[in-house]
């Protein structure tokens, strides 16, 4: 068995990619491998000049990995997230230690700054049609010139570099994988060789008893912000009086506690952060779960999980969490609008819904889950 070193660089609020991360890790354990994690995170004090050089590239990492390789006799790295702490020093490491490398891609970062491919409330490819430092006029990470600048650098450096054509990538979809190809119009920096797509994973869940108290309630799971749509479907609750809760945080909490109150809304709760297994514990109650991301999505990780929970979906038609929906089959699909979550709300309620729950976890059984994931990237590992 390979003996594996998991990367990881932790955002300041946790999210889907801290999930698979740490999936993924137990996975390779439970199946035989040895698994060295090395981890960093975002809350790390430090300047803002310090904080950008790091970024670009982390001489700490560097020497820490190469250490770490050689005392653990590590075969594989496989590398999460690299921003901003870890930095793709990571890479180089690995390379001056003729280790292979797979890099999964959680998000878009490689081609857009933000990651997100979405810019004033709606989907934006500029940077891939006029260069990525058109990104600093927008300021489009985390609306700072400073951060723009430091990632779309990082970028550029990198990519010249010729080290992107070393990694062996991972591509949750199909649609990912084409979006990254998109690096090579002009000139190859990445190899199409060594691309594989292979979709997230989550693990089977005990529900028995699992209900969260009160009437039947329908869940939003994830960061509260705009590219997640969080004020369309408050809206379109707020129409159909049927209970939501929100679990999570983000940058759009406060706005939308202030909105619930404004409108008096009794239907609507903001239930806040929650650990993985709560989380899952309320996701399982739910009638079903809402999806209505404004951006492409890079998995919808929230949407497996669902099924591996038996609970439907209602999601908008639109990107990748849309692909994992079978309309009328695993859940609900709905044109992006507050009109149109609320006529799918409508249409959800009037099916079987014990029909869609059994759907939606045959989905899981046969698409998502531990052994069929472990399978595949086994078979990436043995590739390399």
């Amino acid at each position: 068995m390979q003996k594996v070193l998991i990367v990881h660089n932790h955002y300041r609020i946790p999210g889907g990619e801290d999930t698979v991360a740490e999936s993924e890790a137990k996975l390779l354990s439970e199946h035989g491998h040895e698994v060295v994690r090395y981890e960093r995170s975002n809350d790390e004090a430090c300047g803002k000049l310090a904080m950008a050089l790091e970024s670009i590239f982390s001489i700490r990492t560097y020497r820490e990995v190469r250490a770490l390789i050689r005392r653990e006799k590590i075969d594989i790295v496989h590398v999460h997230n690299t921003l901003h702490r870890i930095s793709p020093s990571v890479y180089y490491a690995a390379a001056a230690e003729g280790v292979p490398v797979v890099q999964t891609m959680h998000n878009f970062r490689l081609l857009c700054p933000a990651g997100t491919f979405y810019r004033d409330g709606k989907v934006c490819e500029d940077c891939m049609k006029k260069g990525r430092f058109c990104a600093l006029k927008h300021r489009c990470y985390r609306g700072s010139f400073l951060q723009t600048a430091v990632v779309a650098l990082s970028n550029a450096i990198h990519l010249r570099t010729g080290i992107y054509r070393k990694l062996h990538f991972i591509c949750l979809t199909e649609f990912n994988r084409e979006k990254l190809l998109m690096l090579n119009e002009k000139k190859l920096r990445v190899d199409p060789d060594k691309i594989s797509v292979k979709p997230n994973f989550t693990p089977a869940y005990e529900t028995a008893g699992n209900k969260a108290a009160g009437a039947p309630y329908y869940v939003v799971l994830g960061r509260i912000e705009r590219l997640k749509g969080s004020s369309l479907v408050a809206k379109a609750f707020a129409r159909s009086k049927k209970r939501l809760l929100f679990v999570g945080e983000g940058e759009q909490k406060e706005a939308l506690a202030h909105y619930i109150e404004r409108k008096g809304l009794k239907n609507i709760e903001c239930v806040g952060q929650k650990d993985h297994d709560e989380a899952m514990r309320i996701l399982s109650g739910a009638r079903a779960l809402i999806v209505a991301s404004q951006w492409y999505e890079t998995f919808g990780l929230s949407v497996i999980e669902a099924y591996s929970l038996g609970v439907p979906v209602i999601a908008v038609d639109f990107g990748n969490a849309g692909s994992l929906v079978r309309d009328g089959v695993t859940g609900v699909k709905y044109k992006n609008s507050v009109s149109g979550l609320c006529e799918a709300l409508e249409r959800f309620e009037a099916m079987d819904r014990e029909r869609l729950s059994r759907a939606a976890y045959e989905e899981y059984r046969e698409e998502y889950s531990e052994e069929e994931n472990y399978r595949q990237l086994k078979g990436i590992y043995d590739a390399l």
